[in-house]
């Protein structure tokens, strides 16, 4: 409750200050606006870590509730200079993300791994694309559309469907400091989806245009760029990752620091590059872990970073979400959104019974895998470039699922680690009923 209160007194006085008095000198809003983001997100944790929620949801919501759609707070120039920081945010999650992803698990769930994202490309893809075609008459920039159209639309929602957050899914498991096969699983069928993402984003982009315009051809060069992108980012990632090992290994002080820096550093050279920052730094982050004995001091560096880091990332990405789209299509967007929910449900356990997986995998896993993000609210700016015609329309049902599946996705997770007995939460207080379902009888 004290937390509550401070938050309230604290948005009390900054709306008081940037609406009512005479606001902040141009040259430290940026700063003012930052350092108020980073305390109330912080604030917004505890509270929402109070009522049994992750703290990452508070860190969300309070961006919707000072973002610039809801109390203005923040304003939109605001939010977009931010995202400046987010990127190196992105990278030190993404580090985690690789760290916390141990070969020999990697060895061990590989067949499940495997198996569960073949289900879920082609369950989701394929039950997205035919509620689509079925539903064209209820989307209203779909009536009278060609049936190339139609589906080349389908194929979109399907990729997006497919796509989920890599930084959203650690958040959660460094929250709860999750141990156990399901942890492991989501893990690494996060890491290796975001890989086979990029792979559909330059399958599907060009296909769909060529079923909404016969006449265009089929643009393989894009997809030769992505192949040849993804290489080079591993090798990136491998190199990035040799070298921080070494350095980790040879100077005993301020690791933290030194994996701030280099987390920032990593974004610009891939900028730079043009290289997939959020894999060069998974793959870093796995060589530091796997290839070395750095391992565990990289964890330690990333894991004091983590409250500053995810508090200010999840925070902005919250301010970010269009949430003033949902009027318009949220009855598209919450269809498909149910839609995706059933098919994640359905292909993950057929991918885990497939490979005689525990049933806590096949009942709970595909909870880590609704919400939405960075890699999916690319593919809608992709879309509205390439599809001037409905491009545009597509685009706004695509960012207003991820607003939905963002808000929805880190409590099912939390949920489903917390079935799994996987949270600290509920670690050694295993039941006999969920060692049955974890197939740990006779254990």
């Amino acid at each position: 409750m004290r937390k509550l209160m401070t938050l309230a007194v604290l948005m009390a006085l900054t709306f008081a200050i940037l609406k009512v008095g005479g606001g902040v000198m141009p040259e430290g809003r940026e700063s003012f606006l930052l350092g108020f983001l980073l305390l109330a997100a912080y604030l917004a944790g505890h509270v929402s870590h109070a009522v049994e929620l992750p703290r990452i949801t508070g860190y969300l919501l309070l961006g919707i509730l000072v973002g610039p759609f809801v109390m203005g707070l923040l304003p939109r120039e605001s939010v977009v200079e931010f995202r400046l920081i987010n990127g190196g945010a992105l990278s030190l999650i993404a580090l985690a993300a690789g760290g916390e992803l141990r070969l020999d698990a990697v060895k061990k769930r590989a067949m499940a791994i495997f198996a569960i994202i073949a289900a879920q490309v082609v369950v989701v893809c394929g039950v997205v694309v035919a509620a689509v075609w079925w539903g064209r008459d209820m989307v209203p920039f779909l009536r009278g559309t060609p049936p190339g159209v139609t589906l080349a639309v389908g194929l979109i929602f399907g990729l997006v469907a497919v796509a989920k957050s890599p930084a959203t899914t650690i958040a959660i498991i460094t929250e709860e400091r999750a141990r156990g096969v399901l942890t492991e699983t989501v893990l690494g069928i996060t890491v290796m989806k975001d890989v086979v993402v990029l792979v559909l984003v330059a399958l599907v982009i060009p296909l769909a245009a060529v079923l909404a315009d016969p006449t265009a051809p089929f643009a393989l060069d894009t997809v030769k760029e992505v192949l040849l992108a993804i290489a080079l980012s591993v090798g990136a990632g491998v190199v990035m990752g040799l070298v921080l090992a070494l350095y980790l290994g040879r100077v005993r002080e301020n690791h933290i620091i030194v994996v701030l820096v280099a987390a920032f550093l990593l974004v610009e050279v891939s900028d730079v590059l043009g290289l997939e920052h959020i894999l060069v730094a998974m793959t870093a982050g796995f060589c530091v872990q796997n290839f070395s004995r750095q391992g565990a001091g990289l964890l330690r560096a990333l894991e004091a970073n983590a409250l500053p880091v995810y508090a200010l990332f999840f925070a902005v990405a919250g301010a970010d979400l269009r949430i003033d789209l949902l009027p318009r299509v949220w009855t598209v967007a919450v269809g498909l959104s149910v839609v995706r929910a059933l098919a994640l449900a359905g292909s993950t356990w057929l991918g885990a019974r497939a490979v005689h997986d525990p049933p806590v995998v096949r009942r709970w896993a595909w909870m880590g895998f609704l919400a939405q993000a960075g890699v999916t609210l690319g593919i809608a700016n992709i879309v509205r470039d390439r599809f001037p015609v409905w491009g545009g329309d597509v685009a706004t049902v695509i960012i207003a699922m991820i607003a939905l599946n963002q808000i929805v996705g880190p409590p099912a997770f939390r949920l489903s680690l917390m079935h799994a007995d996987e949270s600290h939460r509920t670690t050694g207080r295993l039941s006999a009923s969920r060692a049955r379902e974890l197939g740990l009888s006779g254990a």
